[in-house]
């Protein structure tokens, strides 16, 4: 504009007129295109602090069910993108009461969470004693009164001592049952020893062994007698062993 004015300095009123009619039009034009870029930028800029700010309070607060880790399962360390990161939000596992899920708070989608087995940890200096009866009494007792044990000892977020009284639970059922199993085992065993004695007893009565006594000689001289192996003594085996030729 300034270079066509010096090369033309008669320009004609009317002319000029309109070329600053044109100048102002163009400069209001970019500046309204400016203005709305600025407003564009700002309400972007806007919407990604939001945005990060919720994600940091996301993070920052525990996921619904965990609570922060704060060492309460001090070693609870998940492998992520080749590093070795604690857990930061912990929770009891939802299958199985003796361990707990872990996650770091920085879980791609799909990841997580991981678990880990607890242990009730012991207390510096203390001098361990007997389990009281009362305590004892709750832990293989009937399934209200564990509950009533076991929830008691969710409420204080001690992951181990959970943990272990549920693992004392489930040890202590399953040893129950096995001594059952081994009652039943005994009696069946004892029945058929009782079994055993009485037909051999009749055996001896009826001297069966004088219906057979031709077999005496034969079993007595039998050469190198090989001994049944456990196998062939379950049936596993049915080729009997070769006797001597007559």
């Amino acid at each position: 504009m300034l270079a066509a004015l010096d090369a033309h300095p008669d320009v004609p009123a009317p002319q000029l007129r309109q070329l600053v009619h044109s100048l102002t039009l163009t400069i209001q034009t970019r500046a309204s295109q400016h203005a709305s870029q600025v407003a564009g930028l700002k309400n972007v800029i806007a919407n990604l602090e939001e945005n990060f700010g919720q994600v940091t309070e996301r993070w920052d607060s525990p996921p619904e069910g965990y609570i922060c880790n704060d060492d309460l399962v001090p070693s609870f360390d998940i492998k992520q993108d080749g590093n070795w990161v604690r857990a930061c939000f912990v929770r009891l596992h939802t299958g199985d009461p003796t361990c707990v899920h872990g996650l770091t708070g920085n879980e791609k989608p799909g990841e997580g969470p991981c678990s880990k087995p607890v242990y009730a940890t012991p207390v510096h200096g203390l001098v361990p004693v007997a389990l009281p009866s009362w305590f004892h009494n709750m832990l293989i007792g009937r399934t209200t009164r564990f509950e009533k044990l076991r929830n008691a000892a969710h409420n204080t977020n001690n992951f181990g001592i959970i943990a272990d009284i549920s693992r004392f639970r489930q040890d202590h059922d399953i040893l129950r049952q096995l001594l059952q199993e081994q009652e039943m085992l005994s009696s069946e065993l004892e029945l058929v020893r009782e079994r055993l004695g009485l037909t051999c007893g009749r055996l001896e009565a009826a001297n069966a062994p004088h219906l057979v006594g031709q077999l005496e000689w034969e079993e007595d001289h039998r050469p190198n007698v090989v001994p049944y192996t456990p196998k062939q003594r379950h049936g596993r085996f049915t080729t009997a062993p070769p006797f001597p030729a007559a």
